[in-house]
């Protein structure tokens, strides 16, 4: 049986594209994918591969070699998908981190799309970012993600993770001047910041808060204004909830997964992305 993508049956001439990740069944993107190839009417179809890591280097393997045109790559292979690429962009090596991967003639190109999503979910937050002071907790890909854009646009930024070796490995690897403190010092500093970045997936459950509302509450009559938390869930975060209720502008990580799934749609099908109808799509498929 054909599969059903969207408006139209898969054929011989059907594009393959989608997303690998462990655990990947909370993902949006088939829903919002699919739906925009069915309005752009492209023959294409979007899928969802749910890949233990042991399994991850065989599965690209195969991937590559049945003829997918490319994968959106989540947690937790965005690492291993920077070994696996040949041929990295400028964002992936400064990044150490690959969250997509484009089967071509010249082998496997690895790319870092989570850079400009981050960047333009900052943008659309309102939070001018040269000379900011900017606190991001965590430590891994999107973490990388967010530490390069706010250092490449001029923001003076502080990492936190709960196990600190692995901030100042992230701060070592992304070659930025970043300051690392340690958790404890998490409330201090977010109180003398501008703008408070979640970039790690505490909060996926739809219930848990990367940190104590009450530390927000005091953040906020400190320095703090806003808060993005690269987390989405279908209403709102428990961090971006909180944030609210303490006055704070706050945003999940819904344009963050637009935006960086617009440059993946560009690398994919080389043209020009239908960012707005993946806009669209995407809030309908979160229920908003």
């Amino acid at each position: 049986m054909p599969i059903d993508a969207g408006t139209r049956l898969a054929d011989v001439n059907t594009r393959l594209v989608g997303v690998v990740g462990h655990p990947i069944g909370h993902s949006l993107s088939p829903a919002f994918w699919n739906a925009t190839f069915a309005h752009e009417e492209r023959n294409a179809v979007f899928l969802a591969f749910d890949v233990r890591p042991e399994r991850f280097a065989s599965f690209v393997d195969g991937m590559a070699a049945g003829g997918v045109r490319g994968l959106n790559v989540t947690m937790p292979h965005k690492r291993a998908a920077f070994e696996l690429a040949t041929v990295r962009s400028p964002e992936a090596e400064h990044t150490g981190a690959v969250n997509v991967l484009v089967f071509d003639d010249d082998g496997v190109i690895g790319a870092n799309t989570d850079v400009i999503g981050f960047a333009r979910a900052v943008e659309e937050l309102g939070v001018d970012i040269f000379g900011a002071r900017v606190l991001v907790l965590g430590a891994g890909g999107a973490a990388a993600a967010a530490v390069w854009a706010l250092t490449e646009a001029g923001a003076v930024v502080t990492l936190a993770n709960r196990t600190r070796e692995r901030a100042e490995e992230l701060s070592r690897s992304v070659a930025a001047k970043v300051e690392v403190v340690n958790w404890a010092d998490v409330e201090s500093t977010a109180a003398a910041s501008d703008l408070l970045v979640h970039a790690a997936s505490v909060g996926m459950d739809g219930t848990s808060c990367v940190v104590e509302p009450g530390i927000l509450e005091r953040a906020a009559s400190g320095q703090l204004q806003a808060v993005l938390d690269v987390v989405y869930a279908p209403k709102e975060t428990a961090l971006v909830h909180a944030a609210r209720a303490a006055g704070l502008r706050a945003a999940d990580g819904l344009a963050m997964l637009v935006h960086q799934a617009a440059e993946a749609y560009r690398l994919f099908f080389d043209v020009t992305p239908p960012v707005d109808v993946m806009y669209d799509e995407a809030k309908r498929a979160a229920g908003r």
